[in-house]
């Protein structure tokens, strides 16, 4: 895929998990290297479909407890590096959150945690930017049980989260998530969020340690501004094409014009992280069009105009050379 510059760092997540994932690595394209070697990088498009193709065999959860480390025994270092050490030394938990934010993108390209205070409570933000990625459970489940778990070791326990929103549907079977969190659950809704009492900012983290705090942030800056040229300008280019669908204004002039360059340096542009503009908009369009036909009951013509396409007839046959299956039967298989 054209959005393998959109990458994740194995580090030693996938190496403390090599016997589950090992399976299933060659079914998503990716080599034995990525459980060998911690500074393996990763497509993150490959890493988040191992997690799904994982869980599909081996557990529903996997990325719930994976996040709440129900899977390998308890461990004083971290699975995210360099990334995950400096943000567990933080002075306290609003610098945690803070430098969470600036420095994520250094783990993984396309991922972003924003937090807000709002009204006396915290709010933290988690998504994938890639709108290719539609498959994304195992991932937001993981990244959200990390950060509770993580956010519950470091104040001793002292805070509960008050509620936690899932993006993707609500799953059959929800009660390791109830046990986890013990907290009101919400799925389907626009973002992962989870809220905390906003007491929780100011508390110190026992495992603060200021001098390695200092000392690995020049580092990880260095490596910010590297990851970031690249993941800003593709996800700018990935979100003005996502959005332009059902106009059908996405061909390389009108998107090189919305994004203020001439047709020319987009492709150039485009050209230095070897991409391809036809196929990136052919994989968007493929990305929504399963997200429409697994996680909405709109209709195949509403979606068909969605996607740009003047006639349903067209996205039919576009559909069926994507799959393998016409929309009708995609729907029929998947229910």
């Amino acid at each position: 895929m054209s959005h393998g510059n959109y990458t994740v760092f194995s580090e030693t997540l996938l190496q403390r998990h090599s016997e589950i994932f090992r399976p299933y690595l060659e079914s998503v394209g990716l080599s034995q290297d990525v459980v060998d070697r911690a500074d393996s990088e990763v497509p993150l498009s490959s890493y988040v479909q191992l997690l799904e193709t994982t869980a599909e065999h081996v557990d529903p959860c996997l990325g719930l407890r994976m996040g709440l480390g129900q899977l390998s025994p308890p461990t004083s270092g971290s699975y995210l590096g360099a990334f995950g050490h400096a943000a567990r030394s933080a002075r306290d938990v609003r610098a945690m959150l803070n430098f969470i934010s600036r420095y994520l993108v250094v783990h993984a390209h396309a991922n972003e945690l924003t937090w807000y205070l709002r009204g006396g409570r915290v709010e933290v933000h988690y998504q994938l930017t890639d709108p290719s990625i539609t498959r994304r459970r195992q991932d937001a489940e993981f990244a959200m049980a990390g950060l509770y778990a993580t956010l519950c070791k470091v104040t001793n326990n002292k805070f509960a989260p008050l509620r936690v929103d899932f993006a993707h549907p609500q799953p059959a079977d929800i009660s390791l998530h109830q046990q986890a969190f013990q907290c009101p659950l919400r799925f389907g809704q626009s973002i992962n969020v989870m809220i905390w009492p906003g007491a929780m900012l100011e508390e110190p983290l026992v495992t603060a340690d200021e001098r390695l705090f200092q000392a690995l942030q020049p580092f990880l800056e260095e490596q910010r501004k590297k990851r970031m040229a690249d993941t800003e300008l593709t996800s700018r280019i990935s979100q003005t094409i996502a959005g332009n669908l059902r106009a059908g204004h996405v061909g390389l002039d009108a998107i090189a014009k919305q994004l203020g360059f001439s047709a020319r340096t987009l492709q150039r542009r485009l050209q230095e992280q070897d991409l391809e503009f036809n196929t990136l908009v052919e994989e968007i369009r493929i990305a929504k069009a399963l997200e429409y036909m697994e996680n909405s009951t709109r209709s195949i013509n509403d979606i068909a105009l969605g996607l740009g396409y003047t006639e349903a007839s067209s996205f039919t046959r576009a559909f069926r050379r994507w799959t393998g299956l016409s929309p009708r039967e995609f729907r029929q298989h998947i229910r």
